[in-house]
């Protein structure tokens, strides 16, 4: 009888009610089967958190390749029609204004620009003096500065649709120093281009009925000068790391300064006597505002569409524009061209399109590793 009794209070439960820790085998049991759930909690969270943090990154890929993509045709338009406009202006001061301070000019712009990119947020300090800076900035610079002055003295000698017939020959430059100096190759249907353009400039110029010895020779060299800081500036951007087209527009402005200051103070004497005249200081302080952005947005637009494209493609963009002022030059500055001379730009309009062609179906060449290329 009295075996009963002992069986049932060797019993777990009648144990655990004896000792007052009834509630413990309620919650042994969660703690034995809690470890069961987490690895299948932590594996139903896995794809969700790829899925959550890669979705940002493509989408930041697609809207890069969406940019670059576009990044082309912007620039060369931006660059096309601000081209366009200062060509008209520095015509209109060189030859029916007849303003005698170039350096000045190109001085104002040049400080302007400096000051205007010095006050802009920018990811670095400027560096100018910085060893990668001094070792392939100079030449980049003085190309640019005799571009832009020879290119206002030609003006005064040349009428707009010769100076452009002139300056459309700058494909033959960029092709020829785009090959020595960084060693590309155009394919055949750009060098079909180019060969169309130099023949529709050169029937053009024919077209021209004054004839400047001195203009001509002048605007030739600008147009090699502006063809070799398109391809010095673009070499600089494949030599320094992170050297983007707002740096390339600040150091050539900071530099220009420098060798335009000294030309600015020969002209002085003949800048004071211009604007004594009646009016003249209020023309220039209209014509100042417009030309000095201007000037600032062209030198950006340049190198954005030298570094978004080629400097080749660049130099056809450039005749594109030459086609434009010409049409220019004959509507506002009576300038006149014979049928020869037209079908000249007929033909260099042709010579662009041909490029055009050529280049947007030629294949992008694949950029080496920076180290494991030259080791190989």
């Amino acid at each position: 009888m009295q075996l009963t009794p002992k069986l049932t209070s060797c019993s777990p439960d009648a144990m655990a009610s004896r000792e007052g820790i009834a509630p413990g085998p309620a919650k042994q049991a969660p703690r034995n089967s809690s470890p069961a759930p987490r690895p299948a909690k932590a594996a139903a969270q896995t794809p969700p958190v790829d899925v959550n943090t890669s979705t940002p990154e493509v989408g930041k890929a697609h809207a890069k390749a969406s940019f670059t993509s576009l990044s082309g045709p912007a620039s060369a338009v931006c660059y096309v029609l601000a081209s366009l406009v200062m060509t008209s202006m520095t015509k209109h001061a060189a030859s029916a204004w007849r303003f005698p301070g170039s350096s000045v000019l190109l001085l104002i712009e040049c400080l302007a620009t400096v000051a205007a990119l010095a006050v802009m947020p920018h990811k670095e300090a400027y560096r100018p003096f910085s060893g990668p800076i001094l070792r392939h900035l100079p030449l980049v610079t003085l190309s640019k500065a005799l571009n832009m002055y020879l290119s206002f003295v030609a003006m005064k000698r040349t009428s707009l649709p010769v100076y452009n017939a002139l300056k459309r020959l700058q494909p033959v430059y960029a092709m020829v120093q785009d090959w020595l100096i960084r060693g590309n190759v155009p394919v055949g249907g750009e060098m079909l281009g180019v060969v169309l353009i130099s023949v529709g400039t050169l029937v053009a110029s024919i077209g021209d009925l004054e004839f400047d010895l001195q203009g001509y020779a002048l605007a030739l060299i600008a147009a090699g000068c502006q063809s070799l800081y398109l391809v010095l500036a673009r070499r600089a951007q494949d030599e320094v790391p992170g050297l983007s087209s707002m740096d390339l527009l600040f150091y050539t402005a900071f530099f220009n300064s420098a060798l335009f200051l000294p030309l600015s103070a020969m002209e002085l004497d003949d800048v004071r006597s211009f604007l004594s005249g009646p009016g003249e200081l209020m023309r220039l302080a209209q014509f100042l505002l417009p030309y000095v952005i201007l000037g600032a947005f062209l030198n950006y637009a340049t190198f954005w569409c030298t570094s978004a494209n080629s400097p080749l493609a660049t130099a056809v963009a450039g005749n594109a524009k030459g086609v434009l002022s010409t049409l220019v030059g004959v509507v506002w500055f009576s300038a006149r061209l014979t049928t020869v001379g037209w079908a000249g730009v007929v033909g260099s309009m042709l010579g662009g399109f041909v490029y055009s062609v050529a280049q947007a179906t030629k294949p992008k060449p694949k950029k080496p590793d920076d180290k494991a290329g030259k080791n190989r």
